[in-house]
Order: C-alpha cells, then structure tokens, then sequence
C-alpha cells in the first residue's frame, strides 16, 4: 500500500497575500492516520512567495517546494503530478482553500474510483458563501465515468475532484501548458478515459472569487487570450470525440455548452468587431456556431439570441 493517501498541488505566483491560509487549511485537516504531501511549486515568483514557503517549511515536514521559472498554472500543475507520490491527487489554487475538517479516506480506500468529485462552496467578493456546481450528483454511487459524463455540463474545474495519480499516469494525462481556461480541456478529457466515478458529499474546497483572477479579469488582452484558449480546449476535445461514436455520446452536452459558455464571454465582454468576427468563424470551423439546437428551454432562447447578435 502506498504510505501517502494524497498529494495535495499547488502552483504558487506571487502568492504571499494568500498562500499561508491555504496551506494552514490543509495541515489542519484530520487524514485518519494516513500519509499526505503538499507540494507548492513556486512559478517563477518575484515577490515573498519563496520566504514565505521556505519558513513554513521549517514547521512543516510534509511540504515539498519545487522552484521554477515562469511557466503558468499548467506546467506548475504538471511538475507537481511528476513528483506526486499520493494515491490521489488534489490541485488547490493558492488563493483558495480546503473547507473540510475530514477526509473521506474509507471511500478513497473501498472503492479506489479514478476520479471522485467533491462540493465546492464559493465565497462572492460581498463575504457569502454558497454552493458552486452545475449538477446535483447522486451520491457514493460507483459508475462509469463516461455515463455520469453524458447529458451533463460537467463541471471543469481539477480542484472539485481527487484524481487517481496511477490513472492520470496510464493514460498520460497533462494539462496543456500555455493555456488559459486549460481545465475546460484536462477534465472532459479524463473524464472520457476513466473507468470509474463517484460522487462524495463532503464539503471540501471554498473558490474565493477576486477581482483580479482568469474569471473575472476585465483586461482586454487575457480576455482574448482567455476566448481564443477556450476555442483551443473546444478543438481539443472535438478531435478527442470524433474517435468513436461512444466518445462522441459521452462528450457532446459538453462540447456544446463549452460553445455556449464561449459565446456567452464574447457577448458579455466588450470586443471589437473584428474580434468577436475572429471567435465565432473558429466555432463555425468546428461546427458550434450556430449552435446546434437543444430542446432545453434557455439553451433554445440562447441559440436564438446569438443568432441575431452575431
């Protein structure tokens, strides 16, 4: 048996307003007598991120810092699944943190799940906090990962999930480096390889939003960085589903949302024409502009709506 349970990653970038509040969250968590690592890569910092961590450290055994240049979340992310040494692991932002007292070792141990979703509970920039998901999950029931996949938005994000490092190696997943949103593309992806999925009703990650992140950026160029990015992960899965009609059934609701929520940025951002011109004949390339039609209600309205707009 593998001595470590979980491998906890977080890429660090100029974190040191945040990242000790993360990593107290994880230390205080109950691990029931089994091991864990956490493994902070520093991305090319330039502010006290690296003072920070190496003073943490004398406190703290089980923190493995690792040092690179700039290279962006992605390969912070990769260089931490290289090392990993857990069972599982969990990707934790810096400027987020663990919200659960417990893990749920018996059901990482009794079922040994590829991948295993968590709840996630999202703190607004006015202090509350609520549920963040796009589903509601049948609970600690075991199943194939690429039927729960189908006729589901799936929820993209690597920190809602534990991971099975032995999985994610087979199948030599990575996150594509260099990339914004590049969540909306390793998630699907995995998703469509694994065996096995479960869904765990523990609160277990707190997303605080802030005004400067991916998400909510209003500075032009990381928006269209940010647009064509998310045109990038759409071709990338497209390419994955077009492989077999079993692929295609289990990835097209989310192919086609991932076109919505594309469309939905272009609109609700301000771009020029010529732009917005630029994103749209990507997704007419692909087949998802127009988009294809659903029945759903407010899926139909949107069609219809981005039809006249653009």
């Amino acid at each position: 048996m593998n001595t470590l349970l979980l491998s906890f990653i977080i890429p660090a970038y100029n974190a040191e307003p945040y990242l000790k509040e993360c990593l107290d969250s994880i230390e205080r968590l109950d691990m029931q007598g089994r091991g864990y690592e956490v493994i902070v890569v520093n991305d090319g910092s330039t502010d006290g991120t690296a003072a920070l961590l190496s003073n943490y450290q004398k406190g703290h055994a089980d923190i493995v810092v690792l040092t690179q240049d700039n290279k962006g979340l992605s390969a912070a992310r990769n260089e931490g699944m290289r090392v990993a040494k857990g069972e599982y692991l969990c990707f934790v932002d810096a400027d987020d943190h663990l919200f659960a007292a417990k893990v749920p070792v018996n059901m990482l141990e009794k079922h040994h799940a590829d991948i295993y979703s968590v709840n996630i509970l999202q703190k607004g920039f006015d202090g509350r906090r609520k549920p963040y998901r796009r589903y509601v999950p049948d609970y600690e029931l075991l199943m194939s990962a690429r039927t729960f996949m189908q006729g589901r938005n799936l929820l993209p994000c690597a920190w809602g999930y534990f991971w099975r490092t032995a999985f994610l190696r087979e199948k030599g997943l990575a996150f594509v480096e260099g990339m914004l949103h590049e969540d909306e593309a390793f998630t699907p992806h995995a998703f469509a390889l694994a065996q096995t999925f479960m869904a765990l009703n523990v609160d277990w990650y707190e997303r605080i939003l802030r005004p400067d992140s991916i998400t909510t950026t209003t500075d032009p160029t990381k928006q269209e960085k940010g647009l064509r990015d998310m045109v990038v992960a759409l071709r990338h899965l497209e390419t994955i589903a077009s492989q077999s009609p079993e692929l295609r059934a289990c990835m097209q609701y989310k192919l086609d949302y991932l076109a919505v929520d594309t469309l939905r940025l272009l609109l609700r951002q301000r771009h020029t024409k010529a732009f917005r011109t630029e994103i749209t004949s990507a997704l007419r390339t692909l087949g998802y502009f127009p988009l294809r039609w659903h029945s759903e209600w407010k899926y139909l309205l949107f069609n219809l709506y981005t039809r006249i707009r653009l």
